[in-house]
Order: C-alpha cells, then structure tokens, then sequence
C-alpha cells in the first residue's frame, strides 16, 4: 500500500546534504487536506515549505491539477506562511523548459510514468549543477505497489556522471563532481 511507504531515509540524506537557502523544483503537489508525513501524497510539499521557512530558499511545486495546486497553497499558506513558496499550475516538462534559474534540489514526483519524468529530468537539465541533488519518487517496487517513475531516468544519471547516494523507495542522486 502505497501509504505505508517510508520516504524518511531518503529524506533524511537529502538534508544531510544540503544548507542554507536553496532553490528547490518539486513536480507534483499536495493532493489532498487529509495529508499527514507518514501518508504518500504530498509528503514532499510541506517538508521542502518546512525546511525554506526554517533555512530560506524557494519551493517551486508544479502540478497540472487545479484542484491540488489550490489544496497545495491553502496547506503551504497555513502551515508555512512565511515561506517562500511558489506552486504553479502548469504541464511540468513545458514549465520546466522555461525554468531559469538554477536548481539546487530537483524532486521528480509527477504521475508514474517513466517517459514523464524522463522528459522532466531532461527539460531541465541545463538548469543542474555539480551540487544539485535530484531525488526522484516511487522507483522501488514495495509490496504490490508497481513503481516505474526511475526505470529511465536513474539508467540516465547513472551513464551522465551521477551516484544514487541513497535508495529505499526513493532514488537519490549527487554528482560525480559534488566534492
């Protein structure tokens, strides 16, 4: 079942490895009022709101559900109001393409369709760095939930330079020249 997956592991490493104020791009939002951290959707949302109104930096969360971006922005404003946080209603690959800034964390977690957030990772590719971290969502197949958001994109990073620094149900990758 899809929410008793543990995100924290990959999580945790991802804020070991970041300080400070960073850009962060997450594709797809909070989809539902009734979110809790232990419970999928959504997870991400409200822990990058979290950590930008702790440390500073600016949460981009892009999603094509109106309905779920109005849901994102009421959970941001009430939980994190002094956040800086953008979520936009838009087609990510297109948003994503037009992005122009750089991007410090990357969190691929759009629909489950490889093809999807292969497209993602490769519309904003100029937009990463030697320090950006991409964690991407749903790659490991837990009970009898069927995952394939990383069947082309961790094969992607693997042959361009990158290393999974972490994995459990989620892939976490830092570049080959990070240190």
């Amino acid at each position: 079942m899809v929410g008793s997956v543990d995100r924290s592991k990959t999580f945790n490493a991802l804020f070991g490895l970041i300080q400070g104020p960073k850009t962060i791009v997450e594709t797809g939002t909070i989809r539902s009022h009734l979110w809790d951290y232990k419970v999928g959707d959504g997870h991400s949302t409200l822990r990058f709101a979290e950590y930008c109104s702790r440390f500073g930096g600016k949460l981009y969360s892009i999603d094509i559900d109106p309905h779920a971006v109005v849901v994102s922005k009421s959970l941001v404003e009430e939980r994190f109001p002094n956040a800086d946080v953008e979520i936009i209603e838009s087609d990510s690959v297109a948003y994503l393409k037009s992005f122009g800034e750089p991007i410090d964390v990357l969190y691929l977690d759009s629909d489950n369709d490889a093809n999807l957030i292969f497209e993602e990772l490769k519309a904003c590719l100029g937009n990463l760095g030697p320090e950006s971290v991409v964690l991407i969502d749903d790659c490991f197949k837990k009970g009898d939930y069927d995952v394939e958001k990383g069947k082309l994109v961790i094969p992607y990073l693997e042959e361009n330079g990158w290393i999974m620094e972490a994995s459990e149900y989620q892939a976490l990758f830092i570049h080959k020249d990070r240190f």
